[in-house]
């Protein structure tokens, strides 16, 4: 169900809502090259997480460092929102 949050708090980085901070709890990359790209921005389990923006890419905060990448990329992202 989309815009749901599991009984874990884990949703896709699409889904998180804007300024909310998390960690990411895993990635669901679609093939090898994508999870490439997850892994050479520091997307991994555990690094702390906040989405800064979703139009007109998604942009979030890993660490000090910002990045845009489109919405299917941004799918490929779980987050376990902070409470």
């Amino acid at each position: 169900m989309p815009g749901a949050i599991d009984h874990e708090g884990i949703v896709s980085l699409v889904e998180l809502k804007i300024k909310k901070k998390g960690k990411v709890a895993y990635l669901r990359a679609k093939d090898r090259h994508q999870m490439q790209k997850l892994i050479a921005i520091g997307a991994l389990p555990g690094t702390a997480i906040v989405l800064l923006q979703k139009f007109p890419s998604y942009v979030f905060e890993l660490g000090h460092s910002q990045f845009a990448v489109d919405k299917e990329l941004a799918q490929a992202i779980f987050v376990k929102v902070n409470k």
